[in-house]
């Protein structure tokens, strides 16, 4: 009895398991925007490096503010789906409500590629703590401390 004998009865339909996972696949590029397939994915190539580096560059961003910038409370006042895709993430533009500690409140708008999976957490009316660029108030970020 060899070692692999067992894969196509009682043990696991590998063919079976190996489709399943394809279309798993298919369908997170089909998400992502990137076309159908992953058949699909060497002519993504270029809208897949893009939209990595345009995370990349919120994420550096954010968390150089996070680094730099000072505490606030931060309300979300509304938010604007934007029509822009990112990696398969909806863009918003935010209006925001900015209290800095020890401070006056103003607002600001900010763009920001957002997950489905964490939309519900921005909320319209949702208060955050935040930072705020010292070197721009209209630039600021959710959180209160570096995150890498």
């Amino acid at each position: 009895m060899g070692m692999f004998d067992n894969l196509g009865g009682a043990g696991g339909d590998w063919a079976k398991q190996a489709a399943e996972a394809q279309a798993m696949a298919d369908q997170a590029m089909k998400d992502a925007g990137y076309g159908a397939s992953t058949a699909d994915a060497v002519a993504a190539a270029p809208a897949m490096a893009a939209d990595r580096a345009a995370l990349e560059a919120q994420a550096d961003e954010q968390n150089r503010i996070l680094t730099v910038g000072g505490k606030a409370k931060i309300t979300i006042k509304s938010k604007t789906d934007l029509g822009k895709k990112v990696a398969g993430n909806d863009t918003y533009l935010l209006e925001l409500e900015v209290v800095p500690e020890g401070g006056k409140k103003y607002t600001v708008k900010k763009e920001e590629i957002i997950p489905p999976q964490v939309i519900s957490g921005y909320a319209d009316g949702t208060t955050m703590d935040g930072r705020i660029d010292p070197a721009d108030k209209n630039k600021v970020a959710f959180g209160d401390k570096p995150f890498k």
